[in-house]
């Protein structure tokens, strides 16, 4: 598709408002790095809402080839604001920058946009460009990447809104409000810093792509080099959250011998999905609901921040590949959730047997607990008894490794070393990817560490020895019902949601659930299936007629593995 017809008065008004938001920072130039410049100036209506967003995107060193920008349309089932877009105007040194956009599939189902230029770019592109923003939409069980306005606030991330050079070179951003459309007392913060802000060092596109962005009138947070937002109210004291995890950042700094210049945590309220996060650059950014508990939070916080320094393989979860990776990043960071906070005394042993046992419980009785990780890909955002699998069963063979670690080394050395040396590698600018991991398991562990970990990806259960998780706790067996949903999942991903594959003596059937009911609502099913006192709720339209229908969805009862404080435990913090 090529780009609307514009006159030439408004492209020129468009440009000059463009080259003023950004002109504050085009003084202040890195020797060793183009500058890429963000403006941002949200905009209110008469009711105060936030139903606009004008953006200014001015670049230095723009690629030569045939697309000069892009944007996703699509990514990862989420809906940019590509189509929301409006008055766009491409210009360089030369004046107006006449272009031709072009829809391509990406990844499967993902769209992306780009634009080619129909002349070459001389010296630095500015783009401007408005994004309009319903504070109607309605929320998703999906992650937070969207811009959206609610609670007197807008947010999201870069790579929802932002239209950036197509290419991978790394650049020194720049971020600047315009705040006075926003109305009294708005405030802006970005993944860069708070207000106005400049990154610490140059960024790849795809990394301004994952920084977060929220303005409006938002509660605010910060404490030395750690920063937060929240949009929304949460149901006890914001700032004890945010003080909380700005201690653990403190520790986990220390812990894998990496500081960050700074970091941030944003945070919005998703009544549909509270408690859930995706990791960012130098930032996270997570939902929730006024009946999330912090303890709740506190974990979610320790996930996502293991993310700053271990995402994945040489890879993000959302690069090609990424997904059949993620028994990596995931694993880790749910290993090191419920660890660190506890070596650090941040969390009690009540709360980091919780997690463990959660996550335990969610794993053994996984009906597709046998899945080989190279299926991951294919059903992750499909059933969400397989997209859990990386996270489960990860976490629960880095613990079987450590333990192992920790026999054959005499106690002189863990997983942690060998983590730490994987990210010293990646800072010596090599490298960190599977032929790494395998080399430093095999110095390790030998042939029999390779083969587990060549069985732990073909399926295999994985068993952590009992005191795997030190003298504090032991392995103990409980019986645990499997997640079942009644019915076939993968309806849930369908546009009618009609009722198919229903399972005579299951929970759901018991409560009244018929074939060719139509599911209403959505929900996330990841908490859920860790759960086994949770009960589901679906609305249901049969034939006209509106029914809600709640059990718990629950199966066949196996035994399970738990673990618990140890006999000669008592005494441990």
């Amino acid at each position: 598709m090529t780009s609307p017809k514009i006159s030439s008065a408004r492209a020129c008004r468009a440009v000059l408002a463009a080259l003023s938001l950004s002109a504050s920072f085009t003084a202040a130039r890195a020797a060793d790095a183009p500058d890429l410049d963000v403006s941002l100036a949200p905009v209110a209506d008469a009711r105060g809402a936030l139903t606009r967003l004008d953006v200014a995107v001015r670049f230095e060193a723009p690629p030569q080839g045939e697309a000069l920008a892009t944007i996703a349309v699509t990514a990862n089932t989420v809906e940019t604001s590509a189509r929301h877009m409006s008055g766009l105007v491409f210009s360089d040194a030369k004046g107006i920058l006449p272009v031709e956009a072009r829809d391509t599939a990406r990844d499967g189902d993902n769209l992306e946009r780009s634009w080619k230029p129909l002349r070459p770019a001389q010296g630095a592109v500015t783009l401007a460009y408005h994004v309009s923003i319903d504070p109607a939409q309605p929320e998703l069980a999906k992650p937070q990447y969207e811009l959206r306005a609610s609670d007197g606030g807008l947010s999201g991330a870069g790579n929802a809104f932002l239209i950036l050079p197509a290419d991978d070179l790394p650049r020194d951003i720049s971020v600047h409000w315009d705040l006075s459309r926003a109305g009294e007392g708005a405030r802006g913060i970005s993944s860069v810093g708070t207000g106005n802000a400049r990154s610490s060092h140059p960024l790849r596109p795809e990394q301004i792509g994952g920084s977060y962005y929220m303005a409006g009138h938002i509660g605010t947070f910060a404490k030395g080099t750690f920063f937060g937002a929240w949009q929304g109210r949460f149901g006890f004291d914001g700032p004890e959250l945010m003080d909380w995890a700005a201690r653990l950042q403190g520790y986990y700094g220390r812990f894998f011998d990496q500081r960050p210049a700074s970091f941030g945590v944003f945070a919005r309220t998703n009544h549909l999905n509270p408690g859930s996060g995706i990791g960012l650059t130098d930032s996270f950014a997570f939902t929730f609901s006024k009946k999330t508990p912090i303890a709740d939070l506190e974990s979610l916080l320790a996930h996502e921040m293991v993310h700053a320094w271990i995402n994945s393989l040489s890879n993000s979860m959302d690069a090609p590949g990424g997904l059949g990776l993620s028994w990596f990043g995931e694993g880790l960071a749910v290993h090191y959730q419920r660890l660190l906070p506890w070596r650090a005394g941040l969390i009690s042993r009540e709360a980091f047997l919780d997690d463990l046992n959660s996550t335990a419980g969610r794993y053994y009785t996984n009906a597709l607990i046998a899945t080989p990780n190279d299926r991951i890909a294919e059903g992750f955002w499909k059933d969400t008894r397989i997209r859990v699998l990386p996270y489960d069963r990860g976490s629960l063979y880095f613990a079987s490794v450590d333990a192992q670690i920790r026999k054959a080394s005499e106690g002189r050395r863990s997983l942690d070393d060998l983590v730490r040396q994987m990210l010293a590698e990646r800072r010596a600018g090599h490298p960190m990817d599977l032929a790494l991991w395998k080399r430093l398991l095999g110095a390790e562990l030998g042939a029999k560490g390779l083969a587990d970990f060549d069985t732990m990806l073909a399926g295999g259960t994985v068993l952590p020895p009992s005191a795997a998780f030190g003298p504090c706790f032991e392995r103990v067996t409980k019986p645990l019902r499997r997640f079942d949903l009644g019915f076939d999942p993968l309806i849930l991903v369908t546009p009618d949601r009609i009722v198919k594959g229903l399972k005579p003596e299951s929970a759901a059937a018991a409560a009244g659930l018929r074939e060719g009911d139509r599911i209403l609502n959505r929900f996330p099913q990841d908490a859920l299936q860790g759960d086994q006192e949770a009960t589901l709720t679906l609305d249901i339209d049969r034939g006209g007629e509106k029914l809600s229908i709640t059990y718990k969805p629950r199966g066949e009862t196996i035994d399970a593995y738990q673990w618990q404080t140890a006999a000669n435990g008592l005494s441990c913090p």
